[in-house]
């Protein structure tokens, strides 16, 4: 499917379980917006890490002193 008009819409549906479902909701939340924004921030984010991984880099969480804390894996 190609989408010609970039401000067209596609609706999709999806199956999640409850336990996810109340993740997406809890997420949408702390950020004061709704469970589209917290999948679109979640599929940049994906992007960016699997970019990273072809460019030979490391997704790392640091602390405020840049002291690496966790390595983002498995991605």
């Amino acid at each position: 499917m190609t989408i010609k008009d970039k401000n067209q819409r596609v609706q999709i549906s999806l199956d999640l379980s409850p336990e996810l479902y109340e993740t997406l909701n809890n997420v949408a939340q702390q950020l004061d917006g709704d469970m589209a924004e917290v999948l679109l921030k979640g599929i940049v984010l994906m992007q960016v890490a699997v970019e990273a991984k072809q460019n030979g880099k490391h997704l790392w969480i640091t602390d405020e002193n840049k002291t690496l804390e966790t390595e983002i894996v498995g991605i």
